[in-house]
């Protein structure tokens, strides 16, 4: 009897019921994830990438591009990446990813990009508490969620369309697992205290993968990497394949960012890429300072503020004298790095938010340190407010299944008109020129651009700059759409949305 009455004041005391499980939240958020790629076509560079790219003739993405090949193989795609290395740019992980779906089609792409979201926010989860994924709970999801849902920057770019994602999303991924045995040497001083055979080539991948990323990604745990390297030698642990894997993870990040092709790049957008907000001439002045900090620095920056509230309250219950420990130093560390690279993107031109996706991860990978710590101190306060608590929780999750239905609706509103413009044209394939309506977004979708000054799905000037076709027949979108659905001329009626 005793032990019944202990069971049922345990589910009386509980902020949520045990139906509502962490398993639960993320497969409702796992369906929704999948559900919008399954929505959102082949756009933008996707299309471009499904060609070999031609380094000989300006490669695929400046106006008037002519004719171009279509991939067919994996050889195809190693010849392309070739190119793309010694005429545009380094991330050859990243963009040959995009050609091989691009070649495959989209459902692969959609199955796996499901996959790989879940997959890091495992691996933050791992990261960021040292805990295996029995230790998971309905906080850590929630928290979890919130995080990727709404403060990654412009998370429609980054974890779903599919260049975008192949660039950032996935290549995270290696981010986060190059990562993982020093994280969890540092949580656990006997992680592999004897250090298997296979640690020192696995390793050498691993950093070799994660230098040849992206960027911002690879300079980030780079910072980290060095300063744990620091850490485990002044501790007397310093272990071979720690140092293999720092060297080869530079050598990775060298490979990114002295390609070749990132200066001959550099050249051709100067001479042919649209972009009167910061003409070349502009470059390394206080506008492109400020235009970079106005889209790239604060857009980014600004949404770490609540992810930093967990810290905050974990540093500022630490007595004095006590504020310098293991927790902080390792999220001094991440916090450290993430906003080295942030001030960095401030010198190049034309950053974007896009740029600040890992180092968003890193903050969110710190919280999570915070979270652990003050988890005892959250458990007792939700026993104590348990109406508060389930008032809060439910808040949240209307707000996120309203958000969602948003997001859904925006979506599916443009998949409607792109595949209804794709059957007008093939109906008139044979005509010489064919003229079709711009794509219009909802307009909750501009104002929720306006009010976040993120890009959480489609909007008029995502469509406008690149993922829509213009209305100049030389445009590279409207020539390589053209060419992957068998079209002659393609071109949208209207006056040009792009503006400064």
């Amino acid at each position: 009897m005793a032990e019944h009455n202990e069971i049922r004041i345990e589910k009386n005391t509980a902020v949520l019921p045990s139906w509502l499980s962490w398993q639960a939240i993320l497969l409702v958020v796992t369906i929704v994830f999948f559900v919008r790629n399954m929505i959102i076509p082949l756009v933008s560079d996707d299309i471009p990438y499904a060609f070999i790219w031609d380094g000989a003739d300006r490669g695929n993405l400046l106006d008037g591009v002519g004719e171009r090949v279509r991939i067919t193989s994996f050889y195809d795609i190693i010849v392309s990446q070739w190119s793309h290395y010694f005429t545009w740019g380094g991330r050859i992980l990243g963009i040959g990813l995009t050609q091989f779906f691009a070649w495959q089609g989209k459902l692969p792409f959609n199955i796996l990009n499901t996959v790989v979201f879940v997959a890091l926010i495992f691996l933050m989860f791992r990261l960021g508490t040292g805990e295996i994924l029995k230790r998971m709970n309905r906080t850590y999801m929630i928290w979890l969620i919130i995080a990727v849902w709404f403060f990654l920057p412009d998370p429609f770019l980054t974890v779903l369309w599919m260049c975008g994602s192949c660039v950032y999303l996935w290549m995270a991924l290696l981010e986060c697992l190059f990562l993982l045995p020093y994280c969890l040497k540092y949580w656990h001083s006997d992680f592999w205290g004897t250090p298997p055979s296979w640690s020192i080539p696995v390793m050498a991948v691993s950093g070799l993968s994660a230098g040849w990323s992206v960027e911002t990604g690879a300079a980030a745990i780079a910072c980290i990497t060095f300063f744990a390297l620091i850490y485990f030698w002044r501790q007397g642990q310093l272990e071979k394949w720690m140092v293999v894997g720092f060297i080869a993870l530079c050598v990775g990040t060298l490979m990114l960012t002295q390609a070749p092709g990132e200066m001959h790049r550099l050249a051709l957008q100067r001479e042919f890429e649209y972009n009167p907000a910061l003409p070349p001439e502009m470059y390394w002045t206080s506008l492109m300072f400020y235009i970079n900090f106005d889209e790239c620095f604060w857009p980014v920056t600004k949404f770490w503020l609540p992810l930093l509230v967990p810290v905050a309250l974990y540093i500022y219950r630490l007595p004095a004298g006590h504020r310098l420990n293991k927790v902080t130093m390792f999220q001094g560390v991440f916090f450290v790095a993430a906003l080295v690279v942030m001030i960095i993107m401030m010198f190049v031109p034309m950053a974007s938010a896009r740029a600040g996706f890992f180092p968003t991860v890193c903050i969110i990978i710190l919280s999570l340190t915070a979270l652990r710590e003050i988890m005892p101190e959250l458990d007792l306060f939700g026993k104590k407010h348990i109406g508060l608590c389930r008032g809060a929780f439910c808040l949240v999750a209307a707000f996120w299944l309203v958000m969602a239905g948003i997001l859904l609706h925006v979506e599916w509103s443009v998949y409607e008109q792109w595949t209804q413009r794709i059957d007008y044209i093939n109906a008139r394939a044979d005509q010489e020129l064919v003229v079709v309506h711009q794509i219009d977004v909802p307009p909750i979708a501009d104002d929720l651009a306006d009010w976040t000054e993120s890009c959480y799905t489609w909007n008029t000037g995502i469509l406008a700059w690149g993922s829509d076709l213009e209305p100049r027949p030389e445009g590279s979108h409207n020539i390589m759409y053209a060419q992957y659905y068998g079209w002659k001329k393609v071109i949208t009626d209207g006056e040009d949305r792009r503006v400064p």
